[in-house]
């Protein structure tokens, strides 16, 4: 389960769907968020999905998440807050992000190349949908963070001199085809964001020739849209299970007897079955398969079945909140040995949950090094003080590492172009990179056309009440924080992209 499945996650609970941001001190609207990502992503489906099942596949956008006892190989940390850690990282160079120097900077631009590109200016749009009624604050991150690097940019220089100017355009869930139409009237290219419902963006888009570096993708039409680089790719037919290897090591008797919660929506519901097949074509046994619908309004019957098949170790696909799910466990008895959850649960209502409800042993897989280890990180301590600096009360979450990979990748290609600032120009620098790690943000990434690969490297954050804690001994790592090894990824016979629910 190392990496991104995919989409940033909104509903699959009971009751109301809750504003994603930390209640606790955030002003009011600035709710967030999965991803999915998919980050994200990968392709889960083919045809497009109606609002509200988009808004569940939404849902599941990265990580792993894990129980309530610390050993001495992990390292606590403060759930993922927006409050930086106390150790501050050396200052970098102005313009140098980690092992990225001189992304940003002074030059010699001297005039205007097209659309945005002005000889003093580069007018940039990212995307989001946190004006959303049902999701409020959906995608506030890739505001937050397209606003601080902006300032950031700016401050060391801009691109080659050149001043970033920041459109940012809410999708709101159901906006993203008009919001498209407004950014080609202005902008230069997208840029370090992405919509739940993308879909209706990328016709508009693809037609003014707009050029997008997104933090992440949904839908099979955003994923395979053309004029685009991601700076993490995924392929539909490998799937990563790094998490479950870990498992396989701590608990090997509950491999025997595992459960996957899928999905009934047509856009989400291949995950669960590539996660099926490929528990199974590692030897494990899948004692339990069901398709939860987008909105649950009782858990109880789903996890009674769990009980009944003696399932041990579990992992649901497309949770918003996990806060009735381990309720229901609590309430029917059932004792597992492990929990794994998707990277969009990398967020302080987790640690919330786990503070108000005892949790199996829970965990949450990453692919970029987390907020909590910026004390012992260099470039994520720059990238905690960076989005900080301009944003003090910005949520920091998976959505955040996703925009600022897409931002980093852009400058570095941007200013690689000079004076001759094109949108293929930047397209071509950035589709070159064959180790592309965000300054070391993330492992390495080869981003060259034909040649992308879902990534073999996770790290594994255990979710507690005093907040999210790298577990070093149940990640094994074996190259910085990451344990990365060509086992943590499957390849899958059936990739199931043509599922329909």
């Amino acid at each position: 389960m190392a990496r991104r499945h995919v989409l940033p996650m909104f509903l699959g609970t009971t009751g109301p769907t809750r504003s994603l941001r930390d209640p606790a001190g955030t002003p009011a609207g600035r709710a967030k968020k999965d991803h999915f990502r998919t980050p994200f992503g990968l392709p889960v489906g083919r045809r497009r999905a109606r609002l509200a099942p988009v808004l569940a596949a939404a849902s599941a956008l990265l990580v792993i998440v894990a129980g309530c006892t610390r050993s001495s190989d992990e390292t606590e940390t403060g759930g993922g807050g927006s409050e930086a850690p106390a150790t501050s990282a050396p200052a970098a160079a102005p313009g140098d992000f980690g092992t990225e120097k001189g992304i940003c900077g002074p030059g010699t631009a001297s005039k205007a190349t097209g659309r945005g590109v002005t000889a003093t200016s580069i007018t940039i749009g990212t995307f989001g949908d946190p004006g959303s009624t049902i999701t409020p604050g959906l995608g506030q991150e890739f505001f937050d963070v397209g606003e601080a690097f902006v300032a950031w940019c700016n401050k060391a220089g801009g691109i080659n001199g050149r001043q970033l100017v920041l459109n940012k355009h809410d999708g709101k869930l159901t906006d993203v085809a008009a919001r498209m139409i407004d950014a080609c009237q202005t902008d230069f290219m997208i840029v370090g964001g992405g919509n739940a419902v993308d879909a209706p963006g990328v016709q508009p888009r693809e037609e003014c020739k707009l050029g997008s570096v997104p933090a992440y993708g949904v839908s099979p039409e955003a994923l395979n849209a053309k004029l685009q680089v991601r700076a993490q790719p995924n392929t539909a037919a490998r799937y990563p299970v790094g998490g479950f290897q870990s498992m396989a090591r701590l608990y090997p008797d509950a491999m025997k007897a595992l459960g996957v919660g899928g999905s009934t929506l047509g856009t989400l519901r291949p995950q669960g079955l590539r996660l099926q097949e490929g528990l199974t074509q590692l030897g494990f046994t899948v004692a339990d398969y069901q398709e939860l619908p987008p909105l649950v309004t009782n858990f109880r019957p789903f996890v009674e079945q769990l009980k009944n098949k003696g399932v041990q170790g579990y992992q649901p696909i497309g949770l918003q909140d996990p806060s009735p799910l381990v309720t229901a466990m609590n309430d029917v008895g059932l004792s597992l040995k492990f929990m794994i959850f998707e990277n969009q649960l990398y967020d302080p209502l987790t640690i919330q949950a786990a503070k108000a409800t005892k949790f199996p042993t829970t965990y949450v897989v990453l692919d970029h090094v987390p907020w909590e280890l910026a004390a012992q990180s260099p470039v994520a301590q720059e990238a905690v003080d960076l989005v900080h600096a301009t944003v003090p009360n910005a949520k920091l979450t998976d959505f955040t590492a996703l925009s600022l990979n897409a931002w980093v990748l852009w400058a570095k290609s941007a200013t690689a172009c000079g004076d001759d600032l094109t949108a293929d120009c930047v397209l071509g620098k950035a589709g070159a990179e064959s180790a592309w790690t965000a300054g070391g943000l993330y492992p390495e990434r080869n981003l060259v056309a034909g040649q992308q690969k879902t990534t073999n490297c996770y790290l594994l954050m255990k979710v507690t009440p005093d907040g999210f804690v790298y577990d070093k001994d149940a990640t094994g790592p074996n190259k910085g924080f990451f344990n990365c090894d060509d086992k943590n990824v499957v390849t899958l016979a059936n990739p199931f992209t043509d599922v329909s629910g």
